[in-house]
């Protein structure tokens, strides 16, 4: 599996698979949409939680994993345009392991779905070889109105839900500084408490104007790979990115490009695609103070780049958080350092 990834293997392996005439939207999204014969469609997402990063910094305790279970899973239904509803969850691990640890996970859980205003309805323990934490989650969709991993048109335009560069520019800002003590709030803040776009996610269902939408979970660079899969190119402005407060403070101090920390995980942002025909109603009717942001348009080139404040423009870095590859969560220092490279 190393040798092929985890990208590779799915692209291989979902076109082989079957698919029932109630899977409305089919292999390769971020979350199932099903017809079970009721008024709304059926969203259902499984997930495993990555492991806390924040734990081995020493400055989050173990109800992080389960927060990361509710917002990977939720994160994902946002995507095809779901309004979620529960979340469940599944809690493997060794005999060793600290009862107490183990139901800071679960607490976790539920204090995160009380926040993102979703039923906790249980779930399962069972006894493995490794801790592991996978959660399951359920949504609604209003017929007709999903959308998912399409590709984008050359006049489209690209939006993020959410802000870029939290996560990744408090670990490089934790790297710069000696000691786990006298990190501001706000650092830890970006590790311990992730968050769905809830707000957000409302607004692209009920506007019916996304056509496409990613999570990024897996980062931008492998959003925007997915949305010109059809020769379709784009060249992004670091003024119009969406960045967060954090990143500007990292790149300032550490003098990396604002726009790199733009590439990271963690942030639970969502990039997704509007019509030309629809950008203007679609940005007539967001509402003040949610963060839904037009970052920049496709065009017909086929290329990726990025034009920074002084006009220089580059590739972006090729980096994407992928299973058997290289994952933010092991938190060895190559995928921060491959981020915040200076050029």
């Amino acid at each position: 599996m190393s040798d092929l990834g985890e990208k590779a293997f799915l692209r291989s392996l979902l076109p082989s698979l079957k698919v029932d005439p109630s899977f409305v939207n089919g292999f390769g999204h971020d979350a199932s949409i099903l017809d079970i014969g009721l008024e709304q469609l059926l969203a259902c997402k499984i997930d495993r939680a990555p492991f806390p990063v924040a734990i081995g910094r020493g400055v989050g305790c173990y109800r992080v994993w389960g927060r990361l279970a509710v917002a990977a899973n939720v994160s994902d239904l946002l995507a095809v345009g779901a309004e979620p509803r529960a979340m469940m969850l599944s809690l493997v691990v060794p005999g060793n392991f600290e009862a107490d640890a183990a139901r800071e996970i679960v607490m976790g859980c539920e204090e995160s779905c009380i926040s993102h205003r979703i039923a906790f309805v249980g779930g399962d323990t069972k006894e493995g070889t490794s801790p592991q934490v996978v959660g399951a989650a359920w949504g609604t969709v209003i017929r007709g109105a999903g959308f998912g991993r399409e590709a984008a048109k050359p006049g489209d335009f690209l939006f993020i839900a959410g802000r870029l560069g939290a996560f990744a520019s408090s670990l490089a800002l934790m790297d710069s500084q000696d000691g786990v003590s006298g990190y501001p709030k706000s650092w830890i803040d970006a590790l311990v408490s992730p968050m769905a776009r809830i707000n957000e996610g409302r607004y692209m269902r009920e506007s019916c104007k996304v056509v496409a939408a990613c999570d990024l979970s897996d980062g931008l660079a492998d959003a925007i790979r997915i949305f010109c899969a059809d020769g379709a190119g784009i060249t992004l402005s670091e003024p119009n990115l969406p960045m967060n407060p954090l990143a500007k403070t990292a790149s300032e101090k550490l003098r990396v490009p604002l726009w790199r920390f733009a590439f990271g995980v963690g942030d639970w942002a969502i990039a997704f695609v509007v019509r030309e025909s629809d950008v203007e109603t679609f940005r007539a009717g967001i509402p003040d103070g949610m963060e839904l942001t037009q970052a920049g348009r496709f065009d017909g080139s086929g290329d990726i780049l990025v034009k920074d404040r002084a006009g220089r423009i580059q590739k972006p870095p090729e980096l994407i958080n992928e299973h058997f590859r290289r994952r933010a969560e092991d938190d060895d220092n190559h995928y921060l350092r491959a981020l915040t490279r200076k050029r």
